[in-house]
């Protein structure tokens, strides 16, 4: 568990970045927020401090006098977008790739003990489930893409000794907090409304990480030697299908009006997708503590009480 350190999280405005700056702080460390936007709501927090830079360019540390005793940079930027590379994929993948390239360059100047890199499961694309971080990834788009390049670039800098990293690669993570653009956020807002809304058959098999376990996984991958160089899944293991989701979100809150099958599933949709998380138990001596149905309590609370 990191504690008294400096530590650069890269994307700290977004829901994963916000949740694990008010971790690291809650455990004695000293913040940077590097991000594309201010997050207004965590603004005022103390032992954090904020810069405003789009990561996609160079970061010039002669800009930036309280980056130069960085212990740790976390990399939790870059927005889901699965669009594909004939309608604007290209951008999508350049932003992510380029802004990794940025951190790394960032990273190897300050000489920090580490980068960890918060991939996502999207870079296995329709591999078997459940999913060992051992097998050959197979990107479906080129968000996918970006993510598992950087994911290559990380391991060959370990690899050469220029750097230590490790890649942490999320599932479904929810928590408190997170925009309504997002699946379960919009699943939740439209129950709590009592709508009719429209969702696929829900059969996709999927794996929902509560927060606050996903930011445990994280704190443990900090100055941990046997994580350095590796790729590990975080998630809860336990597969659960869509419309199980939809269904247990609707029967807690006693309301709303899911129409299933009136959306298509996505071109190219991985129907099962899932992790194996035994890696996670080894090298981080991890393994989730928060059970889904009292997690999805605790986030429409959030929301009912939160708009």
């Amino acid at each position: 568990m990191v504690k008294n350190s400096k530590i650069l999280v890269a994307g700290g405005s977004g829901f994963i970045g916000s949740n694990l700056i008010n971790e690291l702080i809650a455990n004695g460390n000293k913040v940077i927020s590097l991000s594309k936007t201010r997050n207004i709501k965590n603004s005022n927090q103390q032992n954090v401090s904020y810069i405003v830079h789009d990561m996609t360019k160079p970061i010039n540390i002669n800009l930036f006098d309280n980056i130069s005793d960085i212990d740790y940079i976390v990399n939790c930027s870059g927005y889901v977008d699965h669009r594909d590379f004939l309608n604007g994929g290209l951008r999508i993948f350049n932003d992510h790739f380029e802004s990794l390239y940025s951190l790394t360059c960032l990273a190897i100047d300050l000489k920090v003990k580490a980068l960890i890199h918060i991939g996502s499961s999207d870079e296995y694309g329709e591999a078997k489930s459940p999913i060992k971080e051992s097998i050959r990834e197979s990107p479906i788009s080129p968000y996918a893409l970006g993510k598992l390049s950087s994911t290559h670039y990380l391991q060959q800098c370990f690899k050469k000794g220029i750097l230590k990293t490790v890649i942490i690669r999320p599932f479904l993570v929810f928590g408190e907090g997170q925009k309504k653009d997002r699946f379960l956020p919009y699943l939740i807002d439209n129950c709590l409304k009592d709508k009719e809304f429209k969702v696929s058959k829900g059969e996709q098999i999927r794996d929902y990480l509560y927060i606050k376990d996903f930011n445990r996984a994280l704190m443990k991958s900090f100055d941990n030697k046997k994580a350095y160089g590796e790729v590990i899944n975080i998630a809860s293991g336990i597969p659960i299908s869509i419309k199980d989701v939809i269904t247990k979100v609707q029967v807690i809150i006693g309301k709303g009006k899911p129409i299933f099958g009136a959306l298509n599933y996505r071109k190219g949709e991985s129907m099962n997708l899932y992790a194996d998380i035994d890696k996670a138990k080894k090298i981080l001596n991890w393994e989730p503590r928060y059970e889904l149905d009292n997690s999805l309590k605790k986030v429409i609370n959030w929301y009912l009480n939160n708009g």
